[in-house]
């Protein structure tokens, strides 16, 4: 006889009874983490904010901008740009407040682009010095090497040289003599 619970058509199915109970936290979450680790949920309060950030680069940071590099550079193309756009909004017509926006909006604009221009520039020319250094060294370890060679090169003639001249001395020894030619047996 078949029993109730295994069908006779071979396919088995699972008592809802029977299974474990599901897991009420996430499998992936750590201690202190959040479950949704891809994006999903904000983190409750914790970790830096914008104004915690600006406040850590201190005064010096903010006083001495204008030294770094594309920054000036880059505020002089931007202003030039502001006055020529405020300028084109006033001969266009605009009111004052219209013509201002848009100079500020032409002095930002073009100072954020010079500036990221500028950047781009600067970590080629990096790379590029980067690039350079690592040929010299090659070079300079390529004539190291060379001179290493040559050294050793010299070293061996030296040596060869020396050895050749001591046997030209030994042959004109009288030993030399009497053991190439005096023969008893």
């Amino acid at each position: 006889m078949a029993d109730s619970t295994q069908p006779t058509s071979g396919v088995q199915t699972t008592q809802i009874e029977t299974m474990p109970p599901r897991p009420r936290a996430p499998a992936n979450s750590m201690p202190g983490g959040t479950a949704h680790t891809a994006g999903g949920e904000k983190v409750d309060g914790e970790g830096p904010s914008y104004i915690d950030a600006v406040r850590t680069l201190g005064p010096d940071y903010y006083l001495n901008f204008h030294k770094r590099p594309c920054v000036r550079d880059s505020q002089l193309q931007g202003l030039a740009a502001g006055f020529a756009g405020g300028s084109l909004a006033a001969i266009i017509g605009k009111p004052v407040l219209i013509a201002s926006n848009w100079a500020v909006a032409t002095w930002c604009g073009v100072s954020v682009v010079s500036y990221q221009v500028c950047q781009y520039y600067r970590s080629k020319e990096k790379a590029g010095i980067k690039q350079a250094q690592d040929l010299m060294e090659k070079k300079r370890a390529n004539i190291e090497a060379k001179k290493e060679a040559r050294r050793r090169q010299r070293e061996e003639f030296d040596r060869q040289e020396e050895i050749r001249r001591k046997e030209e001395e030994r042959r004109k020894t009288w030993g030399y003599w009497y053991e190439k030619n005096v023969k008893f047996w």
